[in-house]
């Protein structure tokens, strides 16, 4: 008979704290931030309002460390989607547009939006979502350093990955407010974009 499995203190520590981002996750997802109370994240993490408190000071600092937990996991994606040097830049492009596609669906793109928004009056949310837009900005620039010179584009590397952050920023929000593909084409744009990249590519 197999011996039971033994869950050190710190296992369950985590395992508790992880059940309450994933529940405050779930709730700015489907509800918004005006559902996020500890009462509700309590509820729907199964546990007890005390244990959100011990863990997390609170609600703002349930916030940040679930701004961080998102934003160091969907970084860490995209640097692994941009880490083989010699896989085509139309290739990464596309994939990235999955995850895109990915992110809509399940809820992440709207909950990053609802902490964005936080931090219009809270300058501690206010500099995780710029040093959020600075880290991407740096990733974005090396793609293009390596990738778009030998596809003639000879822009400084900063302000072609500045302007393509802000493009994206904007195209989540339309989306979110629930402009269709009919309405503002953003997909068969992206989709143009991945074309052109192969175009590119070839002729290289």
């Amino acid at each position: 008979m197999a011996e039971p499995v033994q869950v050190t203190e710190e296992q369950s520590k985590r395992s508790t704290r992880d059940a309450i981002l994933d529940a405050a996750f779930a709730i700015l997802a489907r509800d918004g931030y005006e559902a996020l109370t500890a009462r509700n994240v309590a509820q729907e993490a199964g546990t007890n309002l005390a244990l959100l408190n011990y863990y997390f000071g609170g609600k703002k600092g349930l916030l940040l460390a679930l701004y961080d937990r998102l934003e160091r996991e969907r970084f860490e994606r995209q640097q692994a989607l941009y880490a083989d040097p010699d896989e085509p830049l139309s290739a990464q492009w596309r994939r990235a547009v999955a995850y895109y596609r990915q992110d809509l669906a399940d809820g992440f793109v709207r909950v990053h939006h609802e902490l964005q928004a936080r931090g219009y009056a809270d300058p501690e949310l206010a500099a995780r979502g710029r040093q959020r837009v600075s880290s991407w900005a740096e990733l974005l620039a090396d793609v293009v350093r390596r990738h778009l010179p030998a596809m003639g584009v000879s822009m400084p590397p900063e302000q072609v990955a500045i302007a393509f952050s802000a493009f994206w920023y904007g195209m989540e929000q339309l989306h979110l407010i629930g402009m269709s593909e009919d309405e503002a084409p953003f997909f068969a744009l992206l989709d143009a974009v991945g074309d052109w990249f192969e175009r590119q590519e070839r002729r290289a």
